[in-house]
């Protein structure tokens, strides 16, 4: 009879012990479940304020392509006329108020920095952690080193000494007016200047043009990433 309340006491205790260690496992996946889910949640937050960000740029990059087209337009022609011998008209004066674009592109990489500071990780997507980076963090710099580089110095070395000796009545974007345009037509550093601003112009749309795809291409990733974690 002993022997049988000690199995029978052993066999309860097991028991006992076997439902406390399914408790506590079942906390620990509810808990790893709880936790697995609010990650989950902040990467969607984020992933929706990178789209936000996204979109902001190419709307700043679909603008700054439309200047960059003026600003090669209006120099192409004015060396057109140049080249041709023709003479002044006033059709040009809107072309000498858009030989320079003023434009610059400075993209919105506020979530990018604060991702940077969660850590890159919490996004769990290789392919799209590595482009978001990709473009954030080689593709945009770059573009700004050359823009620095190469707008902005032939902006101050150039086309700023050109516009404000050579030209007057100046109103960005609407027109402005040869001051003496016989003179102007003479001066072979003008038109090499406007030269150049055509060919950095070519260049910018290019580069310009191909931040905007990649971007396009990342908001598609975006989106579906989303939509895989919504549903």
């Amino acid at each position: 009879m002993e022997k049988n309340k000690t199995v029978k006491y052993l066999k309860y205790a097991i028991g006992e012990i076997i439902l406390v260690m399914v408790g506590i496992l079942l906390a620990l996946q509810v808990n790893n479940w709880n936790e697995e889910r609010k990650i989950k949640l902040k990467e969607t937050k984020l992933l929706i304020e990178l789209r936000s960000d996204l979109v902001q740029n190419v709307d700043d990059i679909t603008g700054n392509l439309i200047y960059l087209n003026i600003t090669k337009t209006a120099n192409e022609t004015i060396i057109y006329h140049l080249e041709n011998n023709l003479e002044y008209n006033d059709s040009l004066d809107y072309h000498f108020g858009n030989l320079y674009p003023y434009i610059t592109f400075n993209p919105n990489q506020t979530t990018y920095e604060s991702l940077k500071q969660i850590g890159l990780d919490i996004i769990s997507n290789d392919s799209l952690r590595i482009s978001l980076s990709d473009l954030y963090a080689n593709r945009f710099v770059s573009y700004k080193k050359f823009e620095d580089i190469y707008m902005l110095e032939h902006y101050e070395n150039y086309m700023k000494p050109m516009m404000m000796s050579e030209l007057t009545d100046h109103t960005v974007y609407t027109s402005a007016k040869p001051k003496n345009y016989e003179q102007f037509v003479e001066k072979e550093q003008n038109k090499d200047a406007m030269v150049q601003m055509a060919d950095i112009c070519d260049s910018y749309i290019l580069m310009q043009s191909q931040l905007r795809e990649e971007a396009e291409q990342l908001i598609i990733q975006i989106d579906k990433e989303i939509n895989d974690k919504i549903l």
